[in-house]
């Protein structure tokens, strides 16, 4: 494929991986946390009262500012369409970012490229709640892109040797940001800038030459930024109330044990991408040095999703969308490994490389209408219940019955299922929507048993 066929297809590429998000995040309604988010929201004054909100969220609840006033800012706005925008090029922008963080890549590569948009879109296996819900969103599609941005930029700049004022004010910033982004991919990220330390250190000698200003001050704000968010009051707060079967050390074997688990469930495809990508460049390439030297980018980020997976065995216990950021990490260590791949001359390797990205292309376009299909219905359901509980005409307090969704189209871009009202009052999300629309209870009712619309 010529210079100008590639850079069209690439760009091709960039397009419908925007349209895709975009259009998906318009089927999806408010749901879940949201709703409580937008409550409060609403008592805000002005955009200032934001930050006193979330100062108040920070001492009792948790220390992600960064990630809850990005959610606190679109809530605010109040046009779910606009968010629906940004969370799409948001996504876009975080798959470039991977994009560029490959080493040795050929320009306006669509394989390597085309590799990132599958992972990001089917081996993401809690991609309802981090990409198409408005608070999943903000705290790890969001904030994982700020990472990867700091990443990309310290990378590209430690190599370039660059050195400018704004610069060293920017990598500042965006550090404080990055490392008040959260836990365990903010720990990762300062792990990767020891490692770039260390690595340049080593290559330069065993000297600190290399040494620029923005390279402290990016430091120094993301030991800042992750030190305010670690350091939360709300964090404690939390962590006393949670219970573990085990204490001491039995304790940290069972998270230990929970978390493997988790890498073995959920990223054995990625993991096992990863391995028969360093078996078979050794087998092809050998012991060339310059491979060598692209692997250890490979290394590097591998290292830094297993250390940001294990990193929560720091807390009693994380939901599956805590390992977005480090699924990241171990997304763009592949990626290199393909870009490796695309260097050898055997046909038949190359030939399986883009029929690979070709297949699940084809089975991309084959879902997303039934899927897309689906998302909508379960849209119009809870925006159908919506008008209802909002016009409906009853005393303040009172206990009301509202429809629960078909079961039938669950599909894995969705929360509204996991977070739908039950038939028991008691259950969390029927006591949200019951403070929100002013009612005393809310009881479920099977969608097929509801007549009253």
């Amino acid at each position: 494929m010529s210079l100008k066929a590639r850079k069209n297809v690439f760009y091709v590429m960039v397009i419908v991986a925007f349209l895709a998000v975009t259009i998906y995040e318009f089927l999806t309604p408010y749901l879940s946390d949201d709703i409580i988010y937008m409550d409060t929201v609403a008592k805000a004054n002005s955009f200032f009262d934001l930050f006193t909100q979330e100062y108040e969220h920070w001492v009792g609840h948790t220390g992600r500012s960064v990630a809850h006033m990005i959610l606190r800012v679109f809530l605010f706005i109040g046009v779910k369409g606009v968010f629906n925008v940004v969370a799409g090029a948001v996504f876009t922008l975080l798959s470039l970012l991977i994009y560029l963080n490959v080493d040795g890549r050929k320009e306006f590569d669509v394989r390597v490229y085309g590799f990132i948009l599958v992972m990001l879109w089917f081996f993401d296996p809690a991609i309802a709640n981090t990409v198409f819900w408005e608070d999943g969103a903000c705290n790890y599609l969001f904030t994982t892109t700020i990472i990867m941005g700091f990443i990309t930029l310290f990378r590209k700049s430690i190599r370039q040797q660059k050195n400018s004022i704004w610069l060293t004010i920017g990598m500042f910033i965006l550090g404080l940001l990055a490392g008040w982004c959260n836990e365990n991919t903010s720990g990762g990220l300062i792990l990767f800038i020891l490692i770039e330390l260390v690595y340049h250190f080593v290559i330069n000698k065993k000297s600190f030459s290399f040494i620029r200003p923005y390279i402290i001050t990016g430091l120094v704000g993301s030991l800042i930024g992750f030190g305010l968010m670690v350091s939360a009051p709300g964090n404690f707060g939390r962590l006393s109330v949670t219970e573990e079967e085990h204490t001491g050390v039995l304790a940290l074997v069972a998270r230990f044990l929970k978390i493997t688990l988790v890498i073995k469930d959920y990223y054995f495809v990625l993991v096992a991408a990863f391995v028969s990508i360093v078996i078979i460049t050794l087998f092809v390439f050998g012991h060339d040095k310059k491979i060598f030297e692209k692997m250890s980018v490979m290394a590097m980020f591998g290292f830094l999703f297993l250390a940001t997976c294990y990193a929560l065995i720091m807390i009693p216990s994380s939901a599956l969308r805590s390992y977005y950021g480090a699924s990241i990490f171990l997304m763009t260590a592949i990626a290199q490994g393909i870009s490796i791949l695309s260097m050898s001359s055997e046909k038949l390797l190359q030939a399986a490389l883009a029929s690979i990205v070709a297949v699940f292309g084809v089975f991309f376009l084959l879902g997303y209408i039934e899927d897309g299909a689906n998302l909508a219905r379960i849209k119009r359901e809870v925006d159908e219940r919506d008008v209802y509980l909002s016009e409906l005409d009853v005393e303040p307090g009172a206990n009301v019955q509202a429809p629960i969704i078909r079961p039938q189209w669950e599909n894995r871009f969705t929360v509204a299922y996991e977070n739908d009202i039950q038939e028991e009052w008691r259950f969390w999300i029927n006591q949200v929507l019951a403070e929100h629309y002013g009612f005393g209870t809310i009881h479920g009712v099977p969608r097929d048993e509801w007549t009253l619309y």
